[in-house]
C-alpha cells in the first residue's frame, strides 16, 4: 500500500486507471459471493466485490435506476414522512435519562435504515417504532450490517496465520451475510408481488428504484438491495450526525440555515453548502483507493502493478494550504465568488472526494444527499441543536464512526 499526500500524484494515477479501475473491498464478501454461495449468485457479484468487466457490466445495468434526477421528486415525500417521525422521536427521547447521550448513534442507524429501505426494498420497515423486538426484520438487518462490517474489519486485520485458525469469527460473518440475503430477498419478493397485483404499467419516470431493478433481473435487484443496505446505513447515519454536530457548534450558521428553511426559497443552496462543508471536515471514509493495473512513475518513484494506492483525502481536506481556515466550519466557501480567498475552486478538485472519483464514485450519492438534507431541514425547522460537552472523538475503521457519548441538546424553536 502507498499513501499519497499530493493531489497531483493520485490524480495522475486515478485518471490513468479510469478505464477499468480496481478497488478491492472486504475479502469476506468476495469469498461469500464467489466461493461459499457461488451457485446462488451465479456470476452476479455486485459493486462491492466484482472487478473488471463483471463490475462494469453490473454498474451499467443499475445506473439508470439510481442516477436519474427525478428520483428526488419520487422519494422526497416518503423520506420527509420518515424525517418527521424521527424528529418527533428525538423530541420524545431527549429528556429520558440521558438516553440519547448513549444511544443517539443507534437511533440514527434506525432512521438511516428506514430511509434506505424505502428506496432499495420498496417498503417501510418500521424501524422507528418504540421497543423494536430483536426478531423484527429491521432489527435483524441492523445487526447484520453493523456486525458483519465490524467483524470483517477485525478478521481481515489479522495476520494470515491467525485467520487460518479463527474459523469461528469467519463462520459468524458468513451467517450474517446469509441472514441479510434472506431478509432482502423476502422484501424483494413482496415488492414484486405488489407490482404484479397493481395490474397496470406506469410511466417510466414514476417507477420506483426497486421496480426498475426487478425489470432487469430479480437477482440483480436482491444484490443491489443488499449493497445499498451495507453501504448506505452507517454512512448516512455518520454524515447526518456530523452535520448536526457542526451546526450545534456553530449557532450563527444554524440560525442562517434556519432562515433559509423558513423562507420561500426552495433551492436550499445554504443547506447544500453546509453538507459539503461537513463532509469536508468529517469524511465518511478516510481516503479513496485504487489498485494499480500497470506500472506508474509518480513524484520520482516507480509504483509497480498490483499496489493499493490510497489518497489521504481526510487529512488533506483539513489543511489551510488547500482550504483557508480549514479548522473552521464555513459553508460560505462553497458559495463564495471566484475572487474570494475562501472560494473552494482555488484548490485541487481531487483534495476532497467524499463520494469517490470517476466511474467508481458512489452510485447512491443523490439518494444519500437527499436523505440527509430532508432530515436536517426538518430537524432545524423544529429544534435548536447545541452541544454541551467536550469535542466528539472519531474512531477510524472501514468507515469512520463517532465515539460515545453524544452531548447534543435539543430545544423546541420558540
Amino acid at each position: 500500500m502507498v499513501m499519497l499526500y499530493d493531489p497531483e500524484h493520485f490524480d495522475q494515477i486515478f485518471r490513468a486507471e479510469e478505464i477499468m479501475p480496481l478497488r478491492y473491498g472486504l475479502g469476506t464478501i468476495t469469498h461469500y459471493r464467489e466461493v461459499l454461495r457461488k451457485e446462488t449468485f451465479e456470476g452476479v457479484y455486485g459493486l462491492l466485490s466484482a472487478q473488471g468487466p463483471e463490475w462494469r457490466d453490473f454498474r451499467t445495468k443499475v445506473n439508470p435506476a439510481l442516477l436519474k434526477p427525478k428520483l428526488v421528486k419520487l422519494y422526497a415525500p416518503g423520506l420527509d414522512e420518515i424525517a418527521r417521525e424521527m424528529v418527533a422521536k428525538i423530541i420524545k427521547l431527549k429528556d429520558v435519562n440521558n438516553y440519547l447521550q448513549n444511544n443517539f448513534d443507534s437511533e440514527m442507524t434506525k432512521f438511516s435504515l428506514e430511509s434506505i429501505a424505502l428506496v432499495c426494498l420498496g417498503t417501510r420497515l418500521g424501524c422507528l417504532k418504540d421497543n423494536l423486538p430483536g426478531d423484527h426484520p429491521a432489527a435483524q438487518l441492523i445487526k447484520c450490517v453493523t456486525d458483519s462490517v465490524d467483524l470483517s474489519f477485525k478478521y481481515e486485520l489479522m495476520p494470515n496465520f491467525l485467520q487460518k485458525y479463527n474459523t469461528r469469527m469467519f463462520n459468524r460473518v458468513m451467517k450474517l451475510f446469509d441472514t441479510q440475503w434472506d431478509i432482502s430477498a423476502m422484501f424483494i419478493a413482496q415488492a414484486k408481488q405488489r407490482i404484479k397485483e397493481r395490474g397496470h404499467d406506469i410511466p417510466e419516470e414514476d417507477k420506483s428504484v426497486i421496480e426498475k431493478l426487478l425489470a432487469i433481473d430479480e437477482k440483480v435487484a436482491v444484490v443491489m438491495a443488499n449493497e445499498m443496505l451495507m453501504a448506505g446505513i452507517d454512512t448516512v447515519a455518520f454524515a447526518t450526525t456530523a452535520l448536526l454536530y457542526r451546526l450545534a457548534l456553530n449557532p450563527k450558521v444554524q440560525d442562517k440555515l434556519r432562515e433559509e428553511i423558513q423562507s420561500h426559497n426552495t433551492n436550499r443552496r445554504y443547506l447544500k453548502a453546509c453538507l459539503k462543508e461537513s463532509l469536508r471536515m468529517n469524511t465518511v471514509v478516510s481516503g479513496n483507493l485504487r489498485r494499480t493495473t500497470r506500472e506508474h512513475f509518480v513524484g520520482g518513484y516507480v509504483i509497480p502493478k498490483g499496489v493499493d494506492i490510497v489518497a489521504a483525502n481526510d487529512y488533506l481536506s483539513m489543511l489551510d494550504k488547500y482550504y483557508p481556515k480549514a479548522s473552521e466550519f464555513i459553508p460560505e466557501r462553497w458559495l463564495a465568488d471566484k475572487n474570494d480567498p475562501l472560494y473552494y475552486g482555488n484548490t485541487h478538485p481531487m483534495v476532497m472526494q467524499p463520494f469517490g472519483f470517476g466511474i467508481r464514485s458512489c452510485i447512491g450519492r443523490r439518494l444519500a444527499e437527499l436523505e440527509i438534507e430532508i432530515f436536517v431541514e426538518r430537524m432545524i425547522s423544529e429544534l435548536k441543536v447545541s452541544w454541551e460537552g467536550p469535542p466528539i472523538k472519531i474512531v477510524t475503521r472501514i468507515l469512520n464512526t463517532f465515539k460515545k457519548p453524544y452531548y447534543f441538546k435539543f430545544e423546541p424553536i420558540k
